[in-house]
């Protein structure tokens, strides 16, 4: 696919998405974070949806991809990135990004044990499903540009007002929420570089699959940073 009418089709997928205020850059949770108006429940809550429906699944992910993966520049990334995943080299963090993770997690009183272990909400369920469904069954480069460009497009601008609203108001440090700060970096850095190398790998029969597999991540993403709200016993 030629990479610049593939980018040049992204974009235009994005900006319909941010004038319907359908992505992360206009998301209500983050303004709440941002203020400070979750309650200590609300924001345990989230953050267990959000692991247990997408961040504890994300090293599986891509080893699917690149089990799949017949393009050897890609193959590359996709270890790169993998490593990072699961050793926190790229990043110079030494730790895997689940481990960060349940770092943030204790931050906050959710235990371990929990968080490993938690039910998933509706909204977390259909993200894990969707996510092993996509690598699972459609070609690699549709679940890698979903996936990939569907969270690293949006994570560190997120990430950034993230990390204000939780030091600011839920006085947090600046250890315990390095699991977003890492993400600032790299997901920008993969963000920045993944597009290109993404759809020059990409068909031109696959373009209008791979934009409706972003567009359908995006709102998938959406609805699960949605999910602030714990059911009543």
């Amino acid at each position: 696919m030629d990479v610049h009418k593939g980018i040049a089709e992204l974009n235009s997928l994005i900006a319909r998405l941010e004038r319907g205020h359908r992505t992360l850059r206009s998301h209500p949770t983050i303004e709440k974070i941002e203020r400070g108006q979750l309650s200590i429940e609300q924001l345990r809550w989230w953050a267990t949806q959000l692991f247990a429906g997408n961040k504890a699944h994300n090293a599986n992910i891509l080893g699917m991809i690149y089990a799949r993966c017949d393009d050897f520049p890609a193959r590359k990334a996709i270890v790169e990135n993998l490593i990072e995943e699961e050793l926190g080299r790229v990043s110079g963090v030494g730790r895997s990004h689940p481990e960060l993770y349940l770092e943030f997690g204790e931050s906050i009183g959710i235990k371990r044990a929990d968080l490993l272990s938690a039910r998933m909400s509706p909204d977390a369920t259909a993200m894990k499903h969707w996510m092993y469904w996509l690598a699972d069954s459609r070609p690699w480069y549709v679940t890698l540009a979903g996936i990939s460009l569907g969270s690293e497009l949006f994570n560190p601008d997120a990430y950034v007002r993230v990390i204000e609203g939780l030091r600011r108001h839920y006085h947090l440090s600046d250890d315990a929420l390095l699991f977003f700060s890492v993400h600032v970096k790299v997901d920008k850095d993969h963000g920045d570089s993944s597009a290109g190398s993404i759809f020059r790998a990409i068909p031109e029969s696959a373009a209008a699959e791979t934009l409706w597999a972003v567009e359908t991540h995006i709102e998938m993403m959406r609805r699960l940073w949605s999910d602030i709200d714990p059911p009543v016993a």
